[in-house]
């Protein structure tokens, strides 16, 4: 098969890896795959993957990416066309009459204007929360996929390498200082907790939150630990990983925790409002709520581990990266197939 991956915008977090694991994991399968992408799009890619360089900061109607984006399309010849995010699926749209082939979409997250995604032969969600309001004749979840950390710190590590009590639980949060992470509200629901959180990551909160550490005396338990490479390598020795998102398309720190059965207790947001034991999850922002949950998980470990084991089982079956690309290549093929009797 031979197909063309396209996004239109470029960035440090989930989209990017999962654009490029995907392309990468395709080619691994033996499909002829095309990547087109911005200039500044970091190039991980393996050897697999024909890279093909647009410059995509030019707005959704100029005439000029239009017709270089159909140029390079008509050049590849693709058996299939699958874009990522709102701007790569808006500029489809649009050149999609004159190409061929099926065009196909995955949708990261929630999102107001649809019109584009609708013009899709067939429209991917990462979570049921994304794809709620999409009108598509053909959609289908296909949760991003994760896989095993090349490497692990044990607890006794960590706890050297960050300088902890070493007698507390260790609890973690991870995610990009900002407001959409919550990490105000669960800073506020640790007061009285007797664990050590660690919040692993960088942002433009961080002088915010660190002063809320400080009026709160949470400094000496909640530790603003910054961006660590690999940061999944530290799950396992977290008793829970904590998500306290106001909002959410998918989590890719859930998938890594429950990936290598860690529990996960997060807010009411896609994903884990699909796949996490409901008496996990508490409303958002809701600090009263959060700290209740967190002093139950604490105060039950036997529990929790048991109230989890049949989603760790899923998780190994449904958030392998060998089993989302599956799941996507399947898809292809209906759709393909689908458009040839048509």
């Amino acid at each position: 098969m031979k197909i063309c991956e396209i996004v239109a915008s470029h960035g440090e977090g989930g989209l990017e890896n999962h654009f490029v694991e995907l392309c990468n994991g395709l080619a691994a399968r033996g499909h002829e795959v095309h990547a087109i992408i911005p200039l500044a799009f970091t190039n991980l890619f393996s050897d697999g993957v024909i890279v093909h360089k647009l410059s995509f900061h030019l707005s959704r109607r100029n005439i000029v990416l239009l017709w270089h984006l159909f140029k390079t399309i008509k050049d590849i010849n693709p058996d299939i066309i699958h874009s990522h995010a709102s701007k790569g699926v808006d500029l489809m749209a649009i050149i999609k009459r004159y190409l061929p082939c099926p065009c196909i979409a995955t949708i990261h997250n929630i999102k107001k204007q649809l019109r584009g995604y609708l013009k899709m032969d067939a429209v991917i969600g990462v979570s049921n929360g994304v794809l709620e309001t999409v009108t598509s004749p053909v959609k289908r979840v296909i949760y991003n996929g994760v896989k095993q950390p090349s490497s692990t710190l044990s607890r006794e590590a960590i706890v050297e390498k960050f300088n902890l009590s070493g007698q507390r639980p260790i609890v973690m949060a991870i995610g990009r200082l900002v407001d959409a992470k919550g990490f105000d509200v669960l800073i506020n629901a640790w007061q009285g907790i007797d664990a050590d959180l660690l919040i692993i990551g960088d942002g433009p909160l961080q002088t915010a939150l660190t002063a809320q550490l400080k009026m709160l005396e949470l400094d000496k338990n909640v530790h603003l630990i910054g961006f660590v490479e690999n940061a999944s390598a530290l799950i396992v020795a977290a008793e829970f990983i904590v998500i306290s998102s106001r909002r959410e398309g998918f989590n890719y720190v859930m998938a890594e925790a429950l990936f290598q059965s860690i529990p996960v207790i997060s807010s009411d947001v896609p994903a884990p409002n699909e796949i996490l034991p409901k008496n996990y999850l508490f409303p958002v922002a809701d600090s009263h709520a959060l700290h209740n949950c967190l002093q139950r998980c604490l105060n039950n470990p036997d529990v929790l581990a048991s109230d989890y084991q049949t989603v760790f089982s899923w998780a190994q079956r449904t958030l392998s990266l060998e089993g989302m690309i599956a799941s996507t290549e399947q898809l292809f093929n209906e759709v393909i197939a689908s458009s040839i009797k048509r």
